[in-house]
């Protein structure tokens, strides 16, 4: 059985004794330099808290499962996680089937944003449905913020299924998989449903703006070009738009009078001033 184990305050007390061997021979400010090297000393020390092996090779003796299971039992208890334990998990043999099936059961929040983390470091192919369905059950932030970045780096594996599920999601669901979307290859309904949320988001236009860009197909143009000719645009706004048109190969020269505005006045150090 896997111990539910500190081992980063076992590590504590190493950096410890190492601090008091080099008393007068190494300065306070250098320790935190070290540490890196100081970890991967210790990740190849025999500890008695581990029987006597090694962290590195500690975790190596168990299963995925066994893993993953010790894994929810530190969230559970509140034991910081080590990284040796979550190496563990992603050198163990069907480390990232183990880690899927977890995540189709899993109901503790923390346990399952380990459990992305893992799946993210892997670079899993699999699970993707799996991790799409956290976004639209509207889990809690520090979840969907990791889903996100996963899917938006397989946005073209999950986007018939984002664009399949975009109509019945929830706003929140929505702006998550606008962000994945964006990530997309060159698609005639990604860049329908990029250009409607812009349209919608009238509110956070620098941030659909950038959808947009990221997006990298010219015929959204024509939409930013009439956003950025609204006459009541905050600076801040108006500068995310022009750099959106001139990354799809457009260009904005109007001159436009932003006197007065708080934006402005603090990136320009002054509002009494036009910007070309």
């Amino acid at each position: 059985m896997i111990k539910t184990i500190d081992i980063d305050k076992i590590f504590d007390k190493y950096i410890g004794t190492y601090v008091y061997k080099n008393i007068g021979k190494i300065k306070p400010e250098e320790i935190e330099d070290h540490i890196p090297t100081m970890y991967e000393e210790f990740g190849n020390t025999a500890l008695p808290e581990l029987d006597g092996k090694t962290p590195n090779e500690y975790y190596r003796d168990f299963s995925a499962e066994e893993l993953i299971a010790a894994l929810k039992e530190h969230v559970e208890k509140g034991v910081p996680v080590s990284d040796f334990l979550s190496e563990g998990i992603i050198n163990a043999k069907d480390g990232e089937a183990a880690v899927v099936s977890a995540l189709k059961d899993a109901e503790n929040d923390e346990f399952i944003a380990y459990l992305l983390n893992i799946h993210e470091i892997m670079n899993a192919e699999s699970g993707l449905n799996e991790i799409l369905n956290l976004i639209i059950c509207d889990y809690p932030e520090n979840v969907t913020e990791i889903a996100t970045e996963i899917l938006s780096s397989k946005a073209d594996k999950v986007k018939d299924a984002v664009l399949n599920s975009f109509d019945s999601a929830s706003e929140k669901a929505k702006e998550c998989f606008a962000e994945i979307l964006s990530h997309a290859g060159r698609d005639e309904k990604v860049l329908s449903v990029l250009v409607a949320e812009f349209i919608r988001h009238g509110d956070r236009i620098a941030q659909y703006a950038g959808y947009l860009s990221r997006f990298g197909d010219e015929r959204a143009l024509p939409y930013l070009l009439t956003a950025i000719e609204n006459e009541k645009i905050r600076y801040a706004d108006f500068v995310e738009l022009r750099f959106a048109i001139e990354s799809l190969g457009g260009e904005y020269k109007k001159e436009r009078d932003f006197t007065g505005d708080k934006d402005y006045g603090k990136i320009k150090g002054t509002k009494k001033n036009k910007i070309i």
